[in-house]
């Protein structure tokens, strides 16, 4: 099962890489970089350049055809400006699910905000990052219509606090709590490896429940 894991370089997209190489699972690592590609290399990652915001659909065609699943792990970072969350978190995962369906991809995942819904625009938590809320809302929203099977992780506060192995899953929570970045890795890691998972839309927490269940039984 070949999987292509884009922002792989990323906080959640490092944790997956190390599990999907660790369980010897078929996968390339999509990187922005070629300094990254090196470092992936040595580790023994094939990998392959991947630039969402500036390839275009036909460039991003080329570089997903062949592929069973994409997991879309990107994000512009909090030290942008709202021009690049339009063109990477909106814009580059609009044409990264475009480019899914020309290439005829079994399974899409895409890593979300925890709350994408219209009502979320207007949270006093929401605020502060509302152009990524929007952006993210509308991605999500395209995905939906895309007609690919597809999954939608909604993380909680990110940290790179060491994993715990459990989590509580849910939509929608009425609060948001925190979650390491390795349990939401964990999390993708069950959405891809097992095709029951396929096809569910879930936010995610630190809770009492173990990873793997918690998947299955959602």
């Amino acid at each position: 099962m070949s999987i292509l894991v884009i922002g792989a370089n990323g906080g959640v997209g490092k944790h997956l890489v190390k599990q999907l190489q660790d369980k010897g699972k078929t996968f390339t690592a999509g990187v922005r970089k070629e300094e990254q590609r090196d470092a992936l290399k040595d580790n023994g990652v094939e990998s392959l350049l991947i630039d969402v915001d500036q390839d275009t659909i036909e460039e991003l065609t080329d570089k997903v055809s062949g592929f069973e699943q994409v997991v879309f792990s990107v994000g512009s970072g909090g030290s942008t400006g709202a021009d690049k969350t339009i063109s990477v978190d909106l814009d580059g995962a609009v044409k990264t699910i475009e480019a899914s369906k020309n290439a005829n991809v079994d399974h899409f995942v895409m890593v979300s905000t925890f709350d994408s819904r219209r009502e979320a625009f207007d949270t006093p938590d929401a605020q502060k990052i509302k152009p990524y809320t929007i952006a993210k809302h509308h991605a999500d929203e395209h995905l939906k219509r895309s007609g690919l099977t597809h999954s939608i992780v909604h993380p909680g506060i990110l940290t790179d606090n060491p994993g715990t192995g459990k989590v509580e899953l849910g939509l929608y929570f009425d609060e948001i709590k925190e979650v390491p970045r390795e349990d939401i890795a964990s999390v993708i890691f069950e959405l891809v490896d097992n095709a029951d998972n396929r096809g569910k839309e879930l936010q995610i927490v630190t809770g009492d429940q173990d990873i793997s269940t918690a998947v299955a039984k959602f």
